[in-house]
């Protein structure tokens, strides 16, 4: 069995639950860290890299905030110019019950690996740092990479044609060769883009447009 490399001090999921996401969901440094990057990510869904500026953003589009955990995310999306309505999927109910309340946001207890929707239900898909756990459970490389095509399956079933993604995450070296292997088995454009490679500074995104 090929031993799943260590995950460079990532958090576990356990840290999600109970007092940690209490004191998750009133961090101030963690709000402020959230909230900037969900904006970046929000410009790079209109990157050249998949299409470039979105001219027609509809009241009538729906967006997905994958591991939305206490809606930092969530909220910073909804304060955009994209969309008017938000749903959000987390494993963990701890992290959902930290979550501001809205009637625009609309929250569900789900793994990002078993997509509860139907298929091309949104429009545009976000994720901040939870495909970080696409693997967890996986209890060799084989597995590691079973999960994480299962997750990379998900994200595509549930964006509609030509509709975008974008995910910050920070996978180690085998992960990173999964999602972009992965990625070449589906129907989208756009790819790995990594900002400050090599230093401690370094950010990991996948740009990414859905097309048949």
């Amino acid at each position: 069995m090929n031993k799943i490399p260590r995950k460079n001090n990532r958090p576990s999921t356990d840290e999600y639950f109970g007092l940690e996401a209490k004191a998750y969901g009133t961090s101030k440094w963690m709000a402020r860290n959230q909230i900037q990057t969900t904006i970046k990510v929000l410009e790079l869904l209109e990157s050249e890299q998949i299409g470039g500026q979105i001219i027609n953003k509809s009241e009538k589009s729906i967006f997905l905030d994958i591991g939305c955990g206490t809606g930092f995310s969530s909220h910073t999306i909804l304060n955009s110019n994209f969309v008017n309505r938000v749903i959000g999927i987390d494993i963990s109910l701890d992290m959902i019950n930290q979550c501001e309340k809205s009637s625009d946001l609309h929250l569900i207890l789900s793994d990002m690996r078993y997509s509860p929707f139907r298929s091309e239900t949104f429009n545009y898909i976000i994720s901040i740092s939870a495909f970080n756990f696409a693997s967890t459970g996986a209890q060799s490389k084989n597995q590691m990479k079973i999960l994480i095509q299962k997750a990379l399956e998900a994200l595509e079933k549930n964006l509609t044609n030509n509709g975008r993604a974008g995910i910050e995450f920070y996978p180690n070296k085998t992960e990173e060769i999964f999602f972009v292997n992965g990625l070449k088995k589906l129907n989208f454009i756009g790819g790995l883009l990594i900002e400050q490679p090599n230093s401690k500074r370094e950010k990991k995104f996948l740009i990414l447009k859905k097309v048949r």
